[in-house]
């Protein structure tokens, strides 16, 4: 079990700049405390808990030599110092009474989006294509139009609805003219192979960043692929909506 408390290049101070805020409770700040880190590396001694109303300044390059030495390669921002206070001194907001809120009433779906009718007008028609969409596009509710299936063709997977293509990713070149179905599109990319991403580490309230790389696409809530381009490491995380790549720990 690692037991070594390490103290170079700590400062008891308040930081002017934005950095990760971080209570305790214990009696020490550990590793755990303050990085996504478990086991017996968790356990490594930083500094003492600071005292009630004062704020204890870590650097992140004295937090990621200690996960070092414990055998650790940690990942955090260099430009953001973590500042820790005492558990026991954060100000506890009042409990607010809860307000009974009356019940409200589904909102109904909209008739049209873009002008264009939500579902079939007539009995039998599915969506065609007003135009060519190229692969990777997103369709718009412009790109389609309900009409009769060309030559009375029966369309398998034929889309029910105009929101079940309107802003969803072509997986292939869709002509114009040709009845679209449900296998042709998918949930747009929110993080493309190549571009860089931001690699999210959260873990108990801590929420830590650093610069990364796609290499796969992913949409919102799929597991991609990512290079650290701090530690040079490619790991798993997943897309979120704003573009993000999580990691949970």
């Amino acid at each position: 079990m690692i037991r070594t408390a390490l103290f170079a290049g700590l400062a008891v101070l308040l930081a002017p700049v934005a950095a990760a805020q971080v209570a305790v409770s214990g009696p020490w700040v550990t590793l755990g405390d303050v990085a996504p880190v478990t086991g017996d590396a968790a356990k490594v001694l930083l500094a003492p808990t600071p005292d009630a109303g004062k704020t204890l300044r870590l650097e992140p390059a004295f937090v990621i030599e200690a996960a070092r030495r414990a055998g650790v390669v940690l990942a955090i921002p260099l430009d953001r110092p973590i500042l820790v206070n005492n558990a026991a001194s954060a100000p506890v907001a009042p409990s607010a009474p809860v307000a009974k809120v009356a019940p409200v009433a589904p909102k109904a779906q909209s008739a049209t989006l873009g002008g264009v009718p939500q579902t079939a007008p007539t009995a039998g028609w599915v969506l065609l294509l007003a135009r060519d969409v190229p692969r990777g596009a997103r369709i718009a509710a412009t790109d389609v139009e309900w009409a009769a299936p060309p030559n009375g063709a029966r369309v398998r997977y034929a889309p029910e609805k105009l929101d079940d293509v309107v802003g969803q990713e072509s997986k292939r070149f869709l002509r114009s003219g040709q009845a679209i179905q449900t296998s042709d599109v998918k949930p747009p990319a929110v993080v493309h192979k190549g571009e860089p991403v931001r690699l999210v580490y959260a873990a108990e309230g801590l929420r830590l960043t650093v610069e990364g790389e796609a290499q796969t696409d992913a949409a919102a809530g799929d597991p991609v692929r990512v290079l650290n381009k701090y530690s040079k490491r490619s790991i798993d995380a997943v897309a979120t909506a704003d573009g993000d790549a999580l990691v949970s720990r």
